[in-house]
């Protein structure tokens, strides 16, 4: 079996952060790497994979998805500057992967999502009902519009939290979900109005 000294020095397997020998000792650094990666556990994984599946629709790309957040956060652990933040370092490496994932793919796939991923609502009736008027609504936003709509909802990250995790600054966050629940309003009033 080989050792990691014997590792290429490619996609970030071998050396220190951003290349600097000199910020830290190249052993503690590969050492906190894998001590985050084993961090993620199942309870972290499974979440992981339902963000993943809820904004792809699909679970076979919200499962591809996941992996590949995992092998794109591995290869640029450098780009992790405070350790602390390393669950809303790898939400955005994952909505990153899973928008490229969105705006590459042609057609999105409805699927049913399991009893775990589904709104808590008063009856079984008024749940369905609820899913049957918001999955073609959530299938028309945009893949920005969709991933901000499940974070703030499914995830319940203030806007604060999802701009972090997006990169961009809170009143861009702001501004998305209102225009994302804007859209949902109009598709789900205009299928109502096709139905009557």
């Amino acid at each position: 079996m080989e050792q990691e000294g014997h590792l290429p020095k490619l996609r970030g397997l071998l050396g220190s952060p951003s290349g600097d020998d000199t910020a830290t000792r190249p052993e503690e650094w590969r050492l906190q790497r894998v001590q985050a990666f084993a961090a993620l556990d199942g309870a972290r994984l499974l979440a992981a994979y339902r963000l993943a599946t809820l904004i792809l629709r699909d679970p076979h790309e919200g499962e591809d998805a996941a992996q590949e957040a995992i092998s794109r956060a591995w290869a640029s652990w450098g780009s992790l500057r405070d350790l602390d933040r390393f669950d809303a370092w790898f939400d955005r490496i994952l909505v990153n992967v899973c928008r490229n994932r969105l705006r590459h793919k042609r057609t999105l796939h409805v699927v049913a999502l399991d009893d775990a991923l589904e709104l808590p609502a008063a009856d079984h009736h008024g749940a369905t009902v609820a899913r049957l008027a918001l999955a073609p609504a959530f299938d028309k936003l945009s893949p920005d519009q969709r991933i901000i709509v499940v974070l703030r909802y499914w995830r319940d990250l203030s806007i604060e939290q999802i701009a972090e995790r997006l990169a961009i600054p809170a009143g861009t966050a702001k501004s998305r979900l209102h225009y994302a629940l804007q859209s949902l309003r109009k598709a789900i009033e205009s299928s109502e109005e096709a139905d009557r």
